[in-house]
């Protein structure tokens, strides 16, 4: 075996996708994400189980959306301040918006009448500090607030699942559905369309969400799609 192939197996076997209650094959000892049943190493959660240095370990890959400078989101007006709007953006701490960072000329104390709670925005993260706050901006491209329309909420580690690879599984939804459909890289989703068409494509989402790592997903999508 070529080293180039040793190191494709080894870095296959250190990251491979487990399940709750999938069996690992280990001879190393039990690090997190892990329990014992009759002599033997399971799963406790969804993850990639890494073995390495004597111990494996699954790193769960559910949970809250972490922010990242550049990513492009959809984000709800939660609050609203004299100068600021406060956003659920998903994460563990709802982030800011300074009148500042909008395309609007937003007179102080009078930010509702821009951007009143529930209304939805297609946004960018510019800012992430030490602590953990961060701050989003609608100068960003093509950054907007978003019209009508449904938002779709996942987990944010399965968006690559929703887009799949090079963009198929969302261009199946799209061409199937006639719909509009923005995904942000923290879960949240917005689709417009007609009802009837907005409802399918929601479906279709939200079945990739709860079966992402279910094999031959993407001729159920496509089934569940034929009209």
């Amino acid at each position: 075996m070529s080293e180039e192939s040793s190191n494709k197996s080894n870095s296959e076997s250190a990251r491979k996708l487990v399940l709750p209650g999938d069996l690992v094959e280990t001879k190393s000892k039990p690090g997190k994400g892990i329990f014992r049943k009759d002599g033997r190493i399971y799963s406790s959660v969804l993850g990639h189980a890494h073995d390495k240095s004597g111990y494996i370990n699954v790193n769960a890959i559910t949970g809250r959306y972490k922010p990242k400078t550049g990513d492009k989101i959809i984000a709800i007006c939660a609050e609203t301040g004299p100068s600021i709007w406060r956003m659920d953006i998903g994460s563990a701490f709802n982030s800011t918006l300074h009148h500042s960072e909008s395309s609007w000329k937003v007179p102080f104390g009078d930010t509702a009448r821009f951007l009143a709670i529930g209304d939805a925005i297609w946004a960018e993260v510019f800012m992430v500090d030490a602590a953990g706050s961060h701050q989003i901006s609608l100068k960003k491209d093509d950054c907007r607030k978003l019209y009508s329309g449904t938002i779709v909420k996942i987990d944010p580690t399965n968006v690559p699942r929703v887009i799949g690879k090079q963009g198929s599984m969302i261009t199946t939804i799209r061409e199937n559905t006639q719909t509009r459909i923005q995904i942000g890289q923290n879960g949240y989703i917005w689709i417009d369309g007609k009802g009837e068409d907005i409802a399918l494509a929601q479906k279709a989402i939200e079945t990739i969400n709860q079966e992402a790592t279910s094999k031959g997903l993407t001729k159920k999508i496509e089934k569940l799609l034929e009209k």
